[in-house]
This record gives C-alpha cells, structure tokens and sequence, in this order.
C-alpha cells in the first residue's frame, strides 16, 4: 500500500485510494477513525483539514477572498506589550516622552518571563484589528475596506 501512494504521489495522482484487500480497508478504516478523533487538537492535520473544508465553504457560499494578509505585531518593540508584561510605564505620556527605558532585550527577558502579557497583548492587537480595521464593531459596519462579509483567521 505505502509503495502505491508513494508512486501516485509521485506523479500527482490525488484521486482516492481504493484499499485493495481486508488489511488495508482496515488500516484506512483506522486511519479514518483517528483523524475523526483529532479534528478538535489543536495543530493536527484533521485540525488543519477542517480549518480548509471551512474556508471552501466560505468561498462557495460568498466567492473567493478579496485579500490574504499576516499578522505579525512586533512585541518586543511596543511599550504596550512592555506595560502588559509587568512594566511601570505611563501610558498617558506614551507619545509624548517615548519610553527609552528598555531595549528591545530587555522588553524580550519580560516577555519570556511573562508571557501571559504577550498573549493579552497578540489577543488585544487580533481583536482591534477585527473590530476596528475591519469595521466589525461599529455602527456602520464598515472599516478600511469598505463593509467586510466575511472573515476567517488562524493562529499558529
């Protein structure tokens, strides 16, 4: 059996695989109940397969995506996160006397050490970006983007 996938791999052959015998209808069988058994772990292929039966639906019922972007807020960098992850700094004079204190070392040692503030600050950056960027808290319904119908993300 492996030297039949392997071989329609191999020449891009991504028809179902039709179990020849009683030993390899069980191990597809076995294989089939476990990848049933691991669609809600996180990080799993059935994981990973569910998260693109969501999107095919998603693109059947409303078209194709406009736009694909990552995510990717810097947070050794912004003070934010520094004030999330345990440090004294005075949010109210953030622009106006930046906070020199800490390198971006230093603010990576307290985000190491703590990083549940790393995680509130990634949470709270996810959600104004959602909420605000694009427009799913206002009144209006609209954001940088006109009104969005949908959205999906995922977080690696």
């Amino acid at each position: 059996m492996t030297d039949v996938l392997v071989a329609k791999k191999a020449r891009k052959d991504y028809t179902p695989y039709h179990a020849e015998n009683e030993g390899e209808q069980a191990a597809l069988d076995l294989l089939r109940y476990l990848e049933y058994c691991s669609d809600h772990i996180e990080g799993s292929t059935a994981e990973v397969t569910v998260m693109r039966q969501e999107i095919r639906a998603l693109c059947n019922d409303s078209g194709t995506p406009s736009i694909f972007f990552t995510l990717n807020p810097a947070d050794t960098f912004n003070p934010l996160c520094s004030f999330m992850s345990g440090h004294d700094i005075n949010l109210d004079t953030l622009f106006d006397e930046p906070d020199s204190r800490f390198s971006a070392f230093q603010r990576a040692r307290s985000l190491a050490a703590n990083p549940v503030g790393g995680a509130r600050f990634f949470k709270l950056m996810v959600d104004q970006l959602i909420n605000l960027f694009l427009g799913f808290k206002r009144e209006c319904r609209k954001g940088v983007f006109g009104r969005v119908k949908h959205y999906y993300g995922v977080v690696e």
